[in-house]
C-alpha cells in the first residue's frame, strides 16, 4: 500500500488542565506518548511519524523513541481550545513547503495509549478503499448511556431525547462513540469542514479495552490496570 501522500502525525501539546503533564507521564515504566508512536510505527505503514508539540522535552522524547519533531509548533496551535488536527494541519503545510504532497491526514491522539498497530492498519485500509472522506475509530456504547441521557431543564431535571427511547436496550439502535483513537480525513476537506465528521464518513469499531481516552487520573489508573493485565 502506497501512503507517500498520507500524513501521520501525533499531536501533543504539553498543556493539560485535568491531568498536568500527561502526555510525558509514566505510563507502566513509558511516556504516555511512547506508547502511540510505537503503535504507528510498528504498523510500517508509514516511512515517518511526526509529532507535533510546542515543548521542547516533549521534542525530545519524541525524537528518541523515533518519531520525527522537524519544529516546535506555535503556542497558539497548542492551546485548549486548539482542535487536534490544527497542529497536524501545519506539519502538513511544513512538509508542503519542503516539496513533500500531502493529501490525507492520520490523526493519532497521544491520550489513546492502548491502540494497537493493527488498529491502524484496519482504519488506513478501510479508509484506502476511496470511497470515504473521514474516518474515526469508534467504540459500541450500551444505548441507554447515550438514548437515557439526562438535563436539567427550567429547574427541573428530564430525559434529554425525550420519552421516546425509554424501552428495553434490545429494542434501541445501536450507537458507537467516536473514541478519539485513530481520525483520518483528506487534508482538502477537513480544511473545508473544520473538523473529522463531516459528510461521508466512516467508521472502524475498536474494543473498549483498546479505547481509553486519558483525560482523567481514573483514565490513566484504568490504562495502567490494562497494561498490566496484558503483561
Amino acid at each position: 500500500m502506497a501512503l507517500d501522500s498520507w500524513l501521520c502525525a501525533i499531536p501533543a501539546r504539553a498543556g493539560s488542565k485535568r491531568l498536568a503533564g500527561k502526555n510525558l507521564r509514566a505510563l507502566a515504566g513509558k511516556p504516555m506518548l511512547a506508547y502511540s508512536i510505537e503503535a504507528a510505527l510498528e504498523s510500517g505503514l508509514f516511512k515517518d511519524v511526526f509529532v507535533c508539540t510546542e515543548d521542547e522535552t516533549i521534542a525530545f522524547e519524541a525524537r528518541r523513541r523515533g518519531a520525527q519533531v522537524p519544529f516546535l509548533m506555535p503556542a497558539e496551535l497548542c492551546g485548549d481550545m486548539v482542535a487536534s488536527h490544527a497542529p497536524c494541519q501545519r506539519m502538513a503545510e511544513h512538509l508542503a513547503a519542503k516539496g513533500r504532497t500531502i493529501d490525507t491526514l492520520v490523526c493519532l491522539q497521544p491520550s489513546s495509549p492502548l491502540r494497537s498497530s493493527d488498529d491502524i492498519k484496519a482504519s488506513v485500509d478501510r479508509f484506502s478503499r476511496g470511497d470515504l472522506d473521514f474516518l474515526a475509530s469508534a467504540t459500541p456504547i450500551d444505548p441507554h448511556y447515550f438514548h437515557w441521557a439526562l438535563s436539567e431543564k427550567s429547574d427541573e431535571w428530564g430525559m434529554w431525547f425525550g420519552t421516546q427511547y425509554i424501552k428495553d436496550r434490545t429494542l434501541l439502535p445501536p450507537v458507537l462513540r467516536p473514541n478519539g483513537s485513530i481520525k483520518i480525513a483528506r487534508l482538502e476537506r477537513l480544511r473545508e469542514v473544520g473538523h473529522f465528521f463531516g459528510p461521508r464518513l466512516g467508521v472502524v469499531e475498536t474494543p473498549e479495552e483498546r479505547s481509553v481516552h486519558v483525560a482523567t487520573t481514573f483514565d490513566f489508573d484504568l490504562c495502567e490496570f490494562l497494561l498490566a493485565r496484558r503483561k
